[in-house]
């Protein structure tokens, strides 16, 4: 648990930095493959044939050395310094420079081991401590060029004593013949160049995925606000391709579902209105009791109060044209609707703040009235609507002290033909309420929240972000 904790925290989340990881990280291994490969079948090998070169090359010295008069030695070490680059010093000329072995370097422990084996355990490579003294020990052997000129300071050098006859001398091996230039830097180079190169790749194969994806993802949020988007590009890669192609299908499959469920219902609600007057018109002329009266005619209204509920979920909001209207004015006139059958209705608006919004005129009347018809029903007379800025955003509130919903039934009752048995029994409506202010408030851009009241009761909240919606 804690190592996938861990995990979730170092892994990215956006597809573009995964990818990325992903292609450096097997750019870096297999960089770190081609290093070892390199070293272990081009490098090594190269290193032991530099030092059979350099042993080859101690060893025609000593011989030469061995073979040739004292007096030609001279001859043979200027002729050597100046057609090979290596120097041969006398023992007395170098005695007084401070030397320390060479450093442990692949190629010098090739070379090193070499030596040993043919000139004994003792044998070493050393260099100068101080690399600038070392003219000092040459400087004897340095001769004057054709333009009278002394020769520039020698290059760096490795420094061996090989035994000669009774006496030895010491040899200076240029450095560069037994060591390789530094390809460190290139490597390095070559590397961030590569990663450069995988991350540009990377920002265009997931550019070509993040572009269908969002415009999926935005297609997916409009239709969960109840909107009707276009179909969406079918684009990009097979896979990604396929699953528009199934988005579109769904797509269209809501949208035929939806139209056939809102024609049923217009058509059921209209056939029943006839008969339904038929009815209000032969109770009128029937000799009834007047509490039986009563009573048939409340279950009337009731039906028809269903059918009323049925219209307003068959009707499509997204075909209304938006408008400039203010919110305060909506909720004032339903609120005195329903204050003159019950003038107990408590409401509070905020006249300070600008609510004047694009919005659906019809639209958003139907969800104020079907807030209060709810909390009429549920709570009787015990009901405040209030509108009031908070923070951001534009509240409408309808608070009732009915039985109160609980938590895990408000999401619940926000689909259609849904009830909640247990505090609404006997209550008439279909359960399309609250449904149809979801679907409404959606298509504005706001949520939709039932919460529990202070004291008791339910409180309806719609909340109107003022980002995206600037007042008209």
């Amino acid at each position: 648990m804690i190592v996938k904790r861990l995990l979730s925290y170092l892994i990215p989340n956006s597809l573009l930095a995964r990818t990325a990881l992903v292609i450096v990280f097997a750019l870096i291994a297999s960089q770190l493959a081609s290093v070892l490969l390199f070293r272990y079948y081009s490098q090594l090998p190269r290193f032991q044939l530099v030092a059979i070169g350099y042993i080859s090359h101690l060893k025609t010295i000593r011989a030469a050395l061995d073979t040739i008069p004292p007096a030609q030695h001279r001859e043979f070490i200027i002729k050597l310094r100046e057609e090979r680059g290596i120097r041969v010093i006398p023992p007395q000329r170098i005695a007084e420079e401070p030397l320390e072995p060479a450093p442990s370097t692949p190629a010098i422990r090739a070379a090193r081991e070499r030596l040993r084996e043919q000139f004994g355990p003792e044998a070493d490579i050393f260099v100068f401590q101080r690399p600038l003294r070392a003219g000092k020990a040459i400087a004897a052997q340095a001769q004057p060029g054709e333009d009278g000129k002394m020769p520039a300071a020698p290059p760096p050098a490795f420094i061996t004593k090989i035994p000669v006859g009774s006496t030895y001398y010491w040899v200076l091996f240029p450095q560069s013949r037994i060591i390789e230039q530094d390809f460190s830097m290139a490597w390095i180079g070559w590397g961030v160049f590569g990663g450069i190169l995988a991350l540009a790749g990377a920002l265009f194969l997931v550019s070509r995925v993040n572009r269908p994806l969002h415009a999926l993802a935005d297609a997916a949020k409009e239709i969960g606000m109840g909107k009707h988007p276009p179909p969406v590009t079918e684009m990009g890669p097979e896979e990604v391709k396929s699953v528009a192609v199934a988005f579109n299908q769904m797509r269209d499959n809501l949208t035929r579902q939806e139209r056939e469920r809102a024609t049923f219902l217009a058509g059921v609600s209209h056939d029943v209105r006839t008969p339904l007057a038929r009815l209000r018109l032969g109770l009128e002329m029937l000799p009834a009791d007047p509490a039986t009266r009563a009573d048939l005619e409340r279950d009337i209204e009731d039906i028809n109060g269903v059918i009323d509920q049925f219209m307003d979920f068959a009707r499509d909001e997204s075909r209304e044209p938006q408008g400039p209207v203010d919110l305060n004015l909506l909720v004032q006139s339903a609120a005195e609707r329903v204050q003159r059958a019950e003038p107990e209705l408590h409401v509070t608006l905020d006249l300070a703040t600008q609510a004047t919004f694009r919005m659906r005129p019809l639209a958003m009347k139907r969800l104020i009235s079907n807030l209060l018809d709810n909390a009429r029903k549920h709570a009787g007379c015990e009901v405040a609507v209030s509108t009031a800025r908070e923070g951001d955003a534009i509240v409408l509130s309808v608070r009732d002290r009915g039985p109160g919903i609980p938590p895990e039934d408000v999401e619940r009752l926000k689909q259609p033909f849904t009830r909640m048995d247990a505090a609404r029994s006997g209550q008439s409506g279909a359960g399309l309420g609250l449904a149809i202010v979801d679907r409404i408030a959606k298509s504005h851009g706001a949520a939709f929240d039932l919460l529990p009241r202070e004291g008791g009761g339910t409180e309806a909240r719609v909340r109107f972000p003022l980002a995206g919606n600037t007042p008209a």
